[in-house]
């Protein structure tokens, strides 16, 4: 594992904070993160890994959890992560066909899933699997030529004066601690709406974020201040123009950057709702190889990335149906390319200029909003 110290020695090489580097090394900062959104905007496909706590629970986040009568205390001590595998997990995304890895150092209930004096209870020091599960995540990704990006959850994005010291702590131990992260994917922007007292100083942290690695690029949904480096919506593309939460201006910052989807392999049921669906439920429908297909068609014809989730089980391990469609999928890549969905005949391979949806032509769509015209993605 890359430690803090070591990290820390590299910045002055010019890999990490800008803060004190020389005036040559801070001048190709901008270029750093234009190889990086470049890189992102071909990377085209990755892969979302959603587990914690909740993945014990029988019905992940689609009930009240935890479970009545339970406590997270209780819960915590049966989280033991035994088969979770991050090579396993990295071949399989590598077999895919997928470029990048996202995964969640904590999410709602945790624990934090990698070693911190921040963030406790974790894995590495507090609980059964003594374990530190984002290292484990990065050395996987190194070996096996990918890209991790790691899920911001809403809580660690506050900066109000009662968690800004702490947040920053915890973005200082996962960008110093793990090597290069290729993005950060802050979660739920509509809290920063109803609640923007929580989140006053939301520009200090991306700067924070840049300053520790400048090629580490920023999501943050449909994006909050502009200064994002890549906009993400859930299941589908979304009339990002039309929302009434983003002036003018900040729809102005967002025009032209790179585009990604993120969805499911697991809905409620077949041709059902990815809703909620992020962790995984036992007895949930497993999207097949060919709606993946389809769905990855219709995310290319678009221009847009997709980044499609699994939940490993409470053990840690994979949905053998995913592990089957996904190497299915990878197959299909390996020898055909990416798909483009079309209505008139079979997927075709990826030249979007050859197909179209009519007046709902998502392909058209994003290559307008990519000119920068936000106002062409009106519905």
């Amino acid at each position: 594992m890359m430690t803090r110290r070591t990290f820390l020695d590299m910045t002055a090489t010019g890999l990490g904070a800008s803060l004190c580097l020389p005036a040559a090394v801070r001048a190709s900062l901008p270029s750093q993160r234009a190889e990086a959104k470049a890189w992102f905007r071909q990377a085209k496909y990755g892969l979302f890994v959603h587990y914690g706590l909740v993945s014990l629970f029988p019905y992940g986040k689609t009930r009240p959890f935890p479970p009545a009568d339970t406590t997270y205390g209780l819960w915590q001590r049966r989280f033991t992560a035994e088969r979770f595998d991050a090579n396993a997990i990295a071949s399989l995304a590598r077999e895919a066909g997928m470029k990048y890895v996202n995964f969640t150092p904590y999410h709602g209930g945790g624990p934090y899933l990698f070693q911190s004096t921040a963030g406790r209870p974790n894995t590495a020091d507090d609980l059964p699997p003594r374990r530190d599960l984002v290292a484990e995540m990065a050395e996987a990704c190194r070996r096996y030529d990918l890209k991790l990006m790691l899920y911001v959850h809403h809580t660690l994005s506050r900066s109000d004066a009662a968690n800004y010291d702490r947040n920053m702590s915890l973005f200082e131990e996962l960008l110093t601690q793990y090597g290069p992260i290729a993005g950060l994917w802050f979660d739920s922007d509509r809290l920063v709406h109803r609640h923007p007292e929580r989140y006053p100083r939301l520009v200090e942290l991306y700067t924070h974020v840049r300053r520790l690695q400048p090629a580490c690029l920023i999501s943050f949904c449909y994006g909050i201040t502009g200064e994002e480096d890549f906009i993400t919506f859930e299941h589908r593309l979304r009339d990002h123009a039309a929302s009434p939460f983003l002036s003018d201006e900040v729809k102005r910052k967002l025009a032209g950057k790179p585009i990604e989807i993120c969805s499911t392999l697991q809905l409620n049921e077949q041709g059902g709702s990815g809703i909620r669906m992020w962790f995984h439920v036992e007895g949930a429908y497993h999207r097949t190889a060919d709606e993946v297909w389809h769905l990855l068609g219709e995310t290319r014809r678009g221009q847009s990335n997709l980044l499609l989730n699994t939940g490993p089980r409470g053990d840690g391990s994979l949905h053998p149906a995913d592990v089957l469609t996904l190497r299915e999928v990878g197959r299909r890549l390996h020898e055909h390319g990416f798909p483009v969905a079309r209505h008139d005949g079979p997927m075709q391979d990826d030249q979007p200029e050859r197909v179209g949806w009519g007046d709902r032509d998502l392909c058209a769509r994003a290559r307008r909003f990519a000119g920068g015209s936000p106002g062409d993605l009106r519905h």
